[in-house]
């Protein structure tokens, strides 16, 4: 069987460099869900809630500030601004879930939904619906809004990579069964989660790159691992 290139080895250090050794890992929550501006105006985003824990809603990565919330059911849910509406400086919601409350002649349900009018730069309201939904295990910290992104191109391609979700995943998995990392790092969580967003929000590679923080580099050293995978079985 011949050895791999020195290459796919320093390549792959890009991926292990990401991570510092020694460094506490916490690999059952990944960091944002990510969600596409165009998408969140259109239909309901949902927002994984658990006690306990304090759950974000975050505009900052555009130029709106929220001007009204309306909570259906605020009998298990409370809510919060980083700022106060009035001043119109407030662009973070914290949700927390508290316990339930009976009030006179409310209703309940067991996923509510949150509606968020905003406000951009330019005066134009946009309104976001949001399922909050209830879980004891929840996939993200919070949920990050970003701006309409154009998406010129299906795929992108660096180093004369094609960077498909197919060659991202099948690469990662090389690396994992190689041990060129570990299944727990922080960086695979990354990588997953970009391929989440390349799937459900129709990113190109380089746009979930950006959204998740993980150098584009990583994921050509990762496709370089599925070529040279494939260049040996032949």
């Amino acid at each position: 069987m011949r050895r791999l290139p020195a290459l796919t080895l320093v390549s792959t250090a890009l991926l292990i460099g990401l991570v510092s050794p020694g460094l506490p890992v916490q690999a059952q929550t990944s960091a944002y869900q990510v969600v596409d501006r165009n998408r969140a105006t259109t239909s309901a985003v949902q927002v994984q809630v658990a006690p306990g824990r304090a759950t974000s809603i975050s505009f900052s990565q555009t130029d709106e500030t929220i001007a009204y919330i309306l909570l259906a059911d605020a009998s298990q849910v409370v809510y919060s601004t980083d700022a106060e509406l009035e001043t119109g400086r407030a662009k973070t919601i914290f949700l927390r879930v508290i316990q339930p409350l009976r009030f006179p002649g409310a209703t309940t349900t067991p996923v509510t939904n949150l509606m968020v009018q905003t406000v951009d730069a330019r005066g134009q309201n946009r309104l976001y619906t949001f399922d909050i939904v209830h879980s004891s295990n929840p996939r993200y910290v919070g949920v990050q809004i970003l701006p309409a992104i154009a998406r010129p191109q299906a795929s992108t391609a660096v180093g004369n990579f094609n960077l498909t979700p197919d060659n991202i995943r099948t690469g990662l998995n090389i690396a994992i069964m190689r041990g060129y990392t570990a299944i727990d790092d922080p960086v695979v969580a990354k990588v997953r989660q970009l391929l989440e967003l390349m799937q459900t929000e129709n990113m190109t590679a380089s746009e979930a790159a950006q959204s998740v923080g993980i150098p584009l580099d990583v994921l050509a050293s990762l496709a370089r691992l599925v070529r040279e995978a494939r260049g040996l079985s032949v």
